[in-house]
Protein backbone atom coordinates (compact mmCIF):
# COMPACT_ATOMS: atom_id res chain seq x y z
CA UNK A 1 0.00 0.00 0.00
CA UNK A 2 0.90 3.20 -1.06
CA UNK A 3 1.81 6.28 1.74
CA UNK A 4 0.80 9.83 0.94
CA UNK A 5 0.74 12.44 2.88
CA UNK A 6 -1.65 15.85 1.12
CA UNK A 7 -0.90 19.01 2.44
CA UNK A 8 -3.24 22.16 2.05
CA UNK A 9 -3.75 24.94 4.35
CA UNK A 10 -7.73 25.02 2.89
CA UNK A 11 -9.48 22.73 4.94
CA UNK A 12 -12.53 22.26 2.15
CA UNK A 13 -9.53 21.39 -0.05
CA UNK A 14 -8.75 18.84 2.21
CA UNK A 15 -11.97 17.71 3.09
CA UNK A 16 -12.95 16.80 -0.60
CA UNK A 17 -9.55 14.94 -1.37
CA UNK A 18 -10.96 12.76 1.58
CA UNK A 19 -14.00 12.53 0.40
CA UNK A 20 -12.92 12.14 -3.58
CA UNK A 21 -10.48 9.69 -2.74
CA UNK A 22 -12.38 7.31 -0.16
CA UNK A 23 -12.53 4.72 -2.95
CA UNK A 24 -8.78 4.16 -3.14
CA UNK A 25 -8.47 3.72 0.21
CA UNK A 26 -7.65 -0.08 -0.13
CA UNK A 27 -4.74 1.20 -2.37
CA UNK A 28 -3.41 4.32 -0.65
CA UNK A 29 -3.05 4.86 3.03
CA UNK A 30 -3.31 8.90 3.15
CA UNK A 31 -2.67 11.02 5.56
CA UNK A 32 -3.77 15.20 5.61
CA UNK A 33 -2.38 17.87 7.35
CA UNK A 34 -3.17 21.30 7.22
CA UNK A 35 0.01 23.26 6.62
CA UNK A 36 4.15 22.62 5.97
CA UNK A 37 4.87 22.21 9.91
CA UNK A 38 1.92 19.77 10.99
CA UNK A 39 3.30 17.96 7.08
CA UNK A 40 7.09 17.90 8.61
CA UNK A 41 5.63 16.34 12.10
CA UNK A 42 3.92 13.51 10.27
CA UNK A 43 6.71 13.12 8.54
CA UNK A 44 9.31 12.63 11.76
CA UNK A 45 6.96 9.81 12.69
CA UNK A 46 6.79 7.96 9.22
CA UNK A 47 7.66 7.76 5.83
CA UNK A 48 5.70 8.02 2.96
CA UNK A 49 6.28 7.36 -0.90
CA UNK A 50 4.82 10.48 -1.75
CA UNK A 51 3.81 14.23 -0.50
CA UNK A 52 1.29 16.02 -2.34
CA UNK A 53 1.23 19.60 -1.04
CA UNK A 54 -0.54 23.39 -2.25
CA UNK A 55 2.20 25.76 -3.39
CA UNK A 56 0.70 29.28 -1.49
CA UNK A 57 0.35 28.61 2.45
CA UNK A 58 1.03 30.85 4.99
CA UNK A 59 4.33 30.48 6.71
CA UNK A 60 5.79 27.99 5.11
CA UNK A 61 4.65 27.17 1.46
CA UNK A 62 4.63 24.60 -0.87
CA UNK A 63 8.35 25.27 -2.17
CA UNK A 64 9.92 25.54 1.13
CA UNK A 65 7.98 22.12 2.48
CA UNK A 66 9.12 19.93 -0.68
CA UNK A 67 12.94 21.19 0.36
CA UNK A 68 12.36 19.57 3.33
CA UNK A 69 10.88 17.01 2.59
CA UNK A 70 13.72 16.35 -0.13
CA UNK A 71 16.11 16.92 2.69
CA UNK A 72 14.73 14.19 5.13
CA UNK A 73 13.17 11.93 3.29
CA UNK A 74 14.98 12.48 -0.33
CA UNK A 75 13.68 9.04 -2.26
CA UNK A 76 10.07 10.49 -1.44
CA UNK A 77 8.12 11.82 -4.56
CA UNK A 78 7.30 15.08 -4.36
CA UNK A 79 4.24 16.82 -6.39
CA UNK A 80 2.91 20.13 -6.47
CA UNK A 81 -1.13 20.24 -6.41
CA UNK A 82 -2.15 24.14 -7.00
CA UNK A 83 -4.23 26.86 -8.73
CA UNK A 84 -1.61 29.25 -7.88
CA UNK A 85 0.51 29.69 -10.88
CA UNK A 86 2.54 33.00 -10.32
CA UNK A 87 5.97 32.44 -12.01
CA UNK A 88 8.64 33.16 -9.15
CA UNK A 89 6.95 30.53 -7.03
CA UNK A 90 6.81 27.99 -9.77
CA UNK A 91 10.46 28.40 -10.83
CA UNK A 92 11.41 27.42 -7.68
CA UNK A 93 8.97 24.98 -6.84
CA UNK A 94 10.70 23.82 -10.11
CA UNK A 95 13.94 23.19 -8.17
CA UNK A 96 12.20 20.28 -5.93
CA UNK A 97 9.21 18.88 -7.32
CA UNK A 98 8.99 16.19 -9.25
CA UNK A 99 5.63 16.57 -11.13
CA UNK A 100 3.11 19.17 -10.92
CA UNK A 101 -0.85 19.32 -10.77
CA UNK A 102 -3.19 21.92 -11.25
CA UNK A 103 -6.13 22.45 -9.53
CA UNK A 104 -8.98 21.31 -10.22
CA UNK A 105 -7.60 18.28 -10.43
CA UNK A 106 -9.29 15.12 -11.66
CA UNK A 107 -9.03 12.59 -9.27
CA UNK A 108 -8.19 9.67 -11.49
CA UNK A 109 -5.28 11.63 -13.41
CA UNK A 110 -4.07 12.35 -9.22
CA UNK A 111 -4.52 8.86 -8.54
CA UNK A 112 -3.03 7.85 -11.42
CA UNK A 113 -0.05 10.45 -11.05
CA UNK A 114 0.96 9.05 -7.67
CA UNK A 115 0.51 5.66 -8.59
CA UNK A 116 2.89 5.98 -12.21
CA UNK A 117 5.65 7.97 -9.91
CA UNK A 118 5.66 5.43 -6.66
CA UNK A 119 5.67 2.60 -9.29
CA UNK A 120 8.61 3.79 -10.71
CA UNK A 121 10.18 4.19 -7.13
CA UNK A 122 8.72 0.18 -6.51
CA UNK A 123 10.23 -0.86 -9.59
CA UNK A 124 14.09 0.26 -8.62
CA UNK A 125 15.58 -2.45 -6.34
CA UNK A 126 18.67 -0.26 -5.43
CA UNK A 127 18.22 1.80 -2.49
CA UNK A 128 21.08 3.93 -4.08
CA UNK A 129 19.58 4.12 -7.80
CA UNK A 130 16.14 5.19 -6.05
CA UNK A 131 17.99 7.71 -3.69
CA UNK A 132 20.26 9.43 -6.28
CA UNK A 133 17.51 10.03 -9.03
CA UNK A 134 14.50 10.56 -6.48
CA UNK A 135 16.55 13.28 -4.50
CA UNK A 136 17.24 15.29 -8.05
CA UNK A 137 14.77 17.74 -7.99
CA UNK A 138 17.37 20.08 -9.82
CA UNK A 139 20.17 19.51 -12.36
CA UNK A 140 23.21 21.55 -12.76
CA UNK A 141 23.01 24.00 -15.12
CA UNK A 142 25.89 26.39 -16.57
CA UNK A 143 25.58 29.75 -15.12
CA UNK A 144 26.56 31.76 -18.48
CA UNK A 145 23.58 30.62 -19.82
CA UNK A 146 21.36 32.98 -18.00
CA UNK A 147 23.45 35.87 -19.04
CA UNK A 148 23.35 34.22 -22.55
CA UNK A 149 19.53 34.43 -22.29
CA UNK A 150 19.54 38.03 -21.08
CA UNK A 151 21.29 39.68 -23.50
CA UNK A 152 19.17 37.73 -26.15
CA UNK A 153 15.81 38.78 -24.92
CA UNK A 154 17.33 42.42 -25.26
CA UNK A 155 17.77 41.51 -28.66
CA UNK A 156 13.91 42.64 -30.93
CA UNK A 157 15.16 40.20 -33.31
CA UNK A 158 15.69 37.40 -31.60
CA UNK A 159 13.14 34.55 -31.78
CA UNK A 160 12.41 31.32 -29.80
CA UNK A 161 14.67 28.97 -32.33
CA UNK A 162 17.41 31.45 -31.02
CA UNK A 163 16.39 30.40 -26.97
CA UNK A 164 16.42 26.60 -28.00
CA UNK A 165 19.63 26.85 -29.75
CA UNK A 166 21.25 28.25 -26.34
CA UNK A 167 19.17 25.80 -24.13
CA UNK A 168 20.07 23.02 -26.25
CA UNK A 169 23.73 23.27 -24.93
CA UNK A 170 22.62 23.16 -21.34
CA UNK A 171 21.16 19.17 -20.83
CA UNK A 172 19.65 20.14 -17.09
CA UNK A 173 17.95 23.21 -18.13
CA UNK A 174 16.55 21.10 -21.58
CA UNK A 175 15.34 18.49 -18.92
CA UNK A 176 13.56 20.94 -16.55
CA UNK A 177 12.05 22.98 -19.65
CA UNK A 178 10.27 19.90 -20.95
CA UNK A 179 9.30 19.29 -17.69
CA UNK A 180 7.68 22.28 -17.12
CA UNK A 181 5.87 22.44 -20.57
CA UNK A 182 4.46 19.10 -19.66
CA UNK A 183 2.94 20.24 -16.46
CA UNK A 184 -0.66 21.28 -16.00
CA UNK A 185 0.81 24.76 -14.27
CA UNK A 186 0.68 26.01 -17.65
CA UNK A 187 -2.33 24.65 -18.92
CA UNK A 188 -1.13 21.27 -20.68
CA UNK A 189 -3.13 19.12 -23.22
CA UNK A 190 -0.85 17.30 -24.60
CA UNK A 191 2.74 15.71 -24.23
CA UNK A 192 5.81 18.38 -25.75
CA UNK A 193 8.91 16.65 -26.64
CA UNK A 194 10.00 19.46 -28.80
CA UNK A 195 12.07 22.01 -27.59
CA UNK A 196 11.33 25.13 -29.58
CA UNK A 197 7.89 24.36 -28.93
CA UNK A 198 8.62 23.83 -25.19
CA UNK A 199 10.11 27.16 -25.05
CA UNK A 200 7.53 29.04 -27.28
CA UNK A 201 4.47 27.16 -24.54
CA UNK A 202 6.18 28.78 -21.51
CA UNK A 203 7.43 32.19 -22.92
CA UNK A 204 10.79 33.33 -23.20
CA UNK A 205 10.18 34.98 -18.86
CA UNK A 206 9.45 31.28 -17.27
CA UNK A 207 12.85 30.23 -19.09
CA UNK A 208 15.04 33.25 -17.85
CA UNK A 209 13.23 32.66 -14.20
CA UNK A 210 14.30 28.93 -14.37
CA UNK A 211 18.04 29.63 -15.65
CA UNK A 212 18.00 32.47 -12.82
CA UNK A 213 17.52 29.82 -10.08
CA UNK A 214 20.64 29.85 -8.46
CA UNK A 215 19.40 26.19 -7.11
CA UNK A 216 18.64 24.80 -10.44
CA UNK A 217 22.33 25.91 -11.34
CA UNK A 218 24.60 24.58 -8.26
CA UNK A 219 22.38 22.26 -6.51
CA UNK A 220 24.32 19.51 -8.52
CA UNK A 221 27.47 20.62 -9.54
CA UNK A 222 30.57 18.85 -8.16
CA UNK A 223 31.91 19.18 -4.93
CA UNK A 224 35.47 18.48 -6.68
CA UNK A 225 37.13 17.96 -9.89
CA UNK A 226 36.19 14.18 -11.15
CA UNK A 227 39.10 13.10 -12.93
CA UNK A 228 38.25 11.60 -16.27
CA UNK A 229 34.40 13.92 -15.88
CA UNK A 230 33.73 17.61 -17.46
CA UNK A 231 30.22 19.04 -17.48
CA UNK A 232 31.53 20.98 -21.17
CA UNK A 233 32.41 18.08 -22.23
CA UNK A 234 29.66 15.82 -21.55
CA UNK A 235 26.99 18.81 -22.89
CA UNK A 236 29.42 18.88 -25.88
CA UNK A 237 28.16 15.62 -26.69
CA UNK A 238 24.59 15.55 -25.74
CA UNK A 239 24.71 18.69 -28.31
CA UNK A 240 26.24 16.51 -30.98
CA UNK A 241 24.64 13.43 -30.43
CA UNK A 242 21.04 15.39 -30.92
CA UNK A 243 22.37 17.33 -34.21
CA UNK A 244 23.39 13.10 -35.35
CA UNK A 245 19.78 11.97 -34.48
CA UNK A 246 17.75 15.07 -35.92
CA UNK A 247 19.06 14.34 -39.55
CA UNK A 248 18.97 10.02 -38.83
CA UNK A 249 14.97 10.13 -38.02
CA UNK A 250 12.67 9.53 -40.89
CA UNK A 251 9.07 9.70 -42.15
CA UNK A 252 7.31 7.68 -39.36
CA UNK A 253 10.18 8.22 -36.61
CA UNK A 254 9.34 10.01 -33.60
CA UNK A 255 11.93 12.82 -34.37
CA UNK A 256 10.76 15.38 -31.79
CA UNK A 257 11.24 12.56 -28.97
CA UNK A 258 14.53 11.53 -30.80
CA UNK A 259 16.24 15.03 -30.57
CA UNK A 260 14.64 15.61 -27.28
CA UNK A 261 16.15 12.38 -25.41
CA UNK A 262 19.37 12.90 -27.30
CA UNK A 263 19.76 16.39 -25.69
CA UNK A 264 19.13 14.95 -21.91
CA UNK A 265 20.65 10.89 -22.64
CA UNK A 266 23.28 11.09 -20.05
CA UNK A 267 21.76 13.43 -17.68
CA UNK A 268 22.08 10.43 -14.83
CA UNK A 269 26.07 11.15 -15.62
CA UNK A 270 25.07 14.81 -14.22
CA UNK A 271 23.26 13.33 -11.16
CA UNK A 272 26.37 10.87 -10.23
CA UNK A 273 28.79 13.54 -10.60
CA UNK A 274 27.27 15.37 -7.54
CA UNK A 275 25.92 12.76 -5.65
CA UNK A 276 28.38 9.99 -5.67
CA UNK A 277 31.45 11.35 -7.24
CA UNK A 278 33.97 9.49 -5.73
CA UNK A 279 31.94 5.89 -7.29
CA UNK A 280 32.16 7.87 -10.95
CA UNK A 281 35.59 8.66 -10.82
CA UNK A 282 35.80 4.96 -9.85
CA UNK A 283 33.82 3.95 -12.99
CA UNK A 284 35.32 6.48 -15.41
CA UNK A 285 38.62 5.46 -14.28
CA UNK A 286 37.87 1.45 -15.13
CA UNK A 287 36.27 2.53 -18.20
CA UNK A 288 39.27 4.13 -19.42
CA UNK A 289 41.92 1.85 -18.16
CA UNK A 290 39.94 -1.30 -19.88
CA UNK A 291 38.97 0.73 -22.91
CA UNK A 292 35.01 -0.55 -22.12
CA UNK A 293 31.96 1.26 -22.41
CA UNK A 294 31.16 3.08 -19.16
CA UNK A 295 27.56 1.65 -19.06
CA UNK A 296 29.54 -2.07 -18.87
CA UNK A 297 31.58 -1.22 -16.29
CA UNK A 298 28.80 0.18 -14.11
CA UNK A 299 26.14 -2.52 -14.38
CA UNK A 300 29.07 -4.90 -13.38
CA UNK A 301 30.34 -2.59 -10.67
CA UNK A 302 26.18 -2.00 -9.16
CA UNK A 303 24.03 -3.66 -11.12
CA UNK A 304 22.67 0.00 -12.84
CA UNK A 305 23.94 2.16 -15.10
CA UNK A 306 23.88 6.32 -15.28
CA UNK A 307 20.96 4.93 -18.27
CA UNK A 308 18.70 4.12 -15.48
CA UNK A 309 19.18 6.54 -12.99
CA UNK A 310 18.56 9.53 -16.09
CA UNK A 311 15.25 7.54 -17.17
CA UNK A 312 14.19 6.76 -13.43
CA UNK A 313 14.22 10.54 -12.84
CA UNK A 314 12.79 12.04 -16.19
CA UNK A 315 9.99 9.31 -15.62
CA UNK A 316 9.42 10.86 -12.21
CA UNK A 317 9.45 14.02 -13.68
CA UNK A 318 6.79 12.88 -15.91
CA UNK A 319 8.53 13.45 -19.84
CA UNK A 320 7.00 11.67 -22.65
CA UNK A 321 7.41 8.01 -22.38
CA UNK A 322 8.66 7.90 -25.51
CA UNK A 323 11.69 10.38 -24.15
CA UNK A 324 11.96 8.53 -20.87
CA UNK A 325 12.23 4.87 -22.72
CA UNK A 326 14.83 6.21 -25.37
CA UNK A 327 16.79 7.82 -22.37
CA UNK A 328 16.56 3.91 -20.22
CA UNK A 329 17.26 1.77 -23.83
CA UNK A 330 20.45 4.30 -25.44
CA UNK A 331 22.78 1.63 -24.59
CA UNK A 332 20.99 -1.69 -25.54
CA UNK A 333 18.10 -0.70 -28.02
CA UNK A 334 16.77 -4.15 -28.95
CA UNK A 335 15.56 -4.65 -24.87
CA UNK A 336 13.63 -1.96 -25.83
CA UNK A 337 11.23 -3.44 -28.44
CA UNK A 338 11.60 -4.83 -31.74
CA UNK A 339 13.59 -3.35 -34.57
CA UNK A 340 12.78 -0.35 -35.49
CA UNK A 341 13.84 3.16 -36.08
CA UNK A 342 12.29 4.99 -33.51
CA UNK A 343 13.49 7.66 -31.06
CA UNK A 344 15.20 4.60 -29.24
CA UNK A 345 17.39 3.51 -32.07
CA UNK A 346 18.05 6.80 -33.53
CA UNK A 347 19.46 8.26 -29.64
CA UNK A 348 21.17 4.82 -30.07
CA UNK A 349 23.11 5.92 -32.79
CA UNK A 350 23.43 8.98 -33.09
CA UNK A 351 25.51 8.78 -29.40
CA UNK A 352 27.60 5.91 -30.71
CA UNK A 353 28.65 7.86 -33.90
CA UNK A 354 29.40 11.06 -31.80
CA UNK A 355 31.85 9.27 -30.11
CA UNK A 356 33.00 5.23 -31.72
CA UNK A 357 35.83 5.00 -29.73
CA UNK A 358 34.70 2.87 -27.10
CA UNK A 359 30.83 2.74 -28.02
CA UNK A 360 29.83 0.10 -30.30
CA UNK A 361 26.34 -0.33 -32.84
CA UNK A 362 24.31 -2.80 -32.06
CA UNK A 363 24.80 -4.29 -35.24
CA UNK A 364 22.66 -7.06 -34.47
CA UNK A 365 19.67 -5.09 -33.75
CA UNK A 366 20.04 -2.63 -36.69
CA UNK A 367 21.26 -6.02 -39.17
CA UNK A 368 17.27 -7.27 -37.70
CA UNK A 369 15.95 -3.27 -39.15
CA UNK A 370 17.43 -4.35 -42.35
CA UNK A 371 19.81 -1.60 -42.41
CA UNK A 372 22.73 -2.49 -44.78
CA UNK A 373 26.60 -1.00 -44.15
CA UNK A 374 25.75 1.26 -47.11
CA UNK A 375 23.19 3.28 -44.89
CA UNK A 376 25.81 2.82 -41.85
CA UNK A 377 28.29 4.46 -44.16
CA UNK A 378 26.05 7.72 -45.09
CA UNK A 379 25.39 7.69 -41.15
CA UNK A 380 28.75 7.73 -40.62
CA UNK A 381 29.23 10.78 -43.18
CA UNK A 382 26.41 12.64 -41.38
CA UNK A 383 27.91 12.11 -38.08
CA UNK A 384 31.40 13.08 -39.62
CA UNK A 385 29.99 16.32 -41.03
CA UNK A 386 28.24 17.91 -37.99
CA UNK A 387 31.73 16.67 -35.86
CA UNK A 388 33.30 18.86 -38.20
CA UNK A 389 31.35 21.60 -37.69
CA UNK A 390 32.39 21.63 -33.77
CA UNK A 391 35.97 21.97 -34.67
Amino acid sequence: MMRVLFVDDETHVLESLRDALRPWRRELSMTFAADGPSALDELERESYDAVVSDMRMPGMDGAELLREVQRVQPATVRIVLSGYAELESVARAATVAHRFLSKPCDVDELVSVIRRSCGINALVEQDELRDAASGAGRLPSVPRLYSKLTALMSDPDASVGDAARLVEQDTGMTAKVLQLANSAFFGRTRQISDLDEAISYLGLNTLKALALSADAMEAFQPTREIPGFSIERLQAHTGLTARIARKLVVAGCDGDSAVAAALIHDVGILVLASRAPDYLASVLERSERENRPLFEVEQEERGFTHADVGAHLLGLWGLPPAIVEAVAYHHRPAAAHGPTMDAVTAVHVASVLADERVLKLDMDHLERMGVSEQVIARWRAIAASEQEDDR
